[in-house]
């Protein structure tokens, strides 16, 4: 029988859940449930390639860095999320999307879902480098660049899904109701006074103008966060830590990283 989870998971993938007739009724078909535990084992399945490198290149193997990297992946999303929520609650009412918190987080959970999911598809990809180098510096580029693209697949879900999201909103506040005939027929010729209009297309660009203001915001959290829970892959010349020291940023030591290896 296949989990409930893997389950959503298959439709997220395929799109279904951006479906607009579906969105048109709010954001009730996304479940948080599933999504959460897809999310959280997606994770752990490229945090475990991501640590395979410090037993690859340890002796002995640090058994205890492929534990930490399966935790740290899916709380580097959730943490991030919790970071950023409320603003994303803010944007999403500045876009024009009716949406309580609740749905909001369904929302998110979806290109969430999506991020990881592309990401533990390369995870055979990171495990084969892993174990055909030794360099460091160009594993940890290589991760770098798997997140950036998983994240730029994420965040493209998420825009999909909220401009459909505000179309379907939009037509229904829209849609003109007929008037009824004197013998209580419809008159198709004389629409009946309808709600507020669609916003002008100067108004719509601004707000999805802000809502990309908001996925820099969370892009740049992100990155930090990440930094923040270092080490995921682990340093061959470093004894294992949990967490390490400040110091600098994520953006310091790619170009640090970048010098490095073009300078060898």
């Amino acid at each position: 029988m296949i989990p409930n989870w893997l389950k959503e998971l298959d439709e997220v993938l395929r799109g279904h859940k951006a479906d607009p007739h579906l969105l048109a009724g709010g954001t009730a078909h996304i479940p948080i449930q599933p999504l959460v535990v897809g999310s959280v084992l997606l994770g752990i399945i490229y945090g475990v390639f991501m640590g395979l490198y410090a037993v690859a290149t340890r002796t002995p193997p640090s058994i205890a860095q492929i534990m930490a990297s399966a935790i740290k992946v899916p709380a580097l999303f959730f943490l991030t999320l919790a970071v950023t929520f409320p603003s994303l609650y803010v944007f999403s009412a500045l876009f024009g999307v009716r949406l309580g918190p609740k749905d909001t987080l369904r929302l998110i959970l979806v290109p969430i879902t999506v991020n990881l999911a592309v990401l533990a598809s390369l995870g055979p990809i990171t495990g084969f480098f892993t174990l055909s180098t030794t360099s460091y510096g160009f594993m940890k580029l290589l991760n770098v660049l798997f997140f950036s693209v998983s994240g730029v697949i994420g965040l493209k879900v998420l825009l999909t899904m909220l401009s459909r999201l505000e179309e379907a909103q939009a037509a229904q506040v829209t849609a003109p109701p007929m008037a009824a005939q004197p013998d209580g027929g419809p008159d198709a010729s004389k629409p009946a006074p309808v709600g507020p209009a669609l916003r002008s297309s100067q108004d719509r660009t601004m707000a999805r103008t802000t809502f990309q203001v908001w996925i820099v915001i969370y892009a740049l959290v992100g990155a930090q966060m990440g930094w923040i829970l270092r080490p995921f892959i682990g340093s061959p010349d470093l004894p294992f830590h949990w967490f390490r020291g400040r110091e600098a940023n994520i953006f310091v030591d790619i170009a640090h990283t970048i010098g490095s290896l073009l300078g060898s």
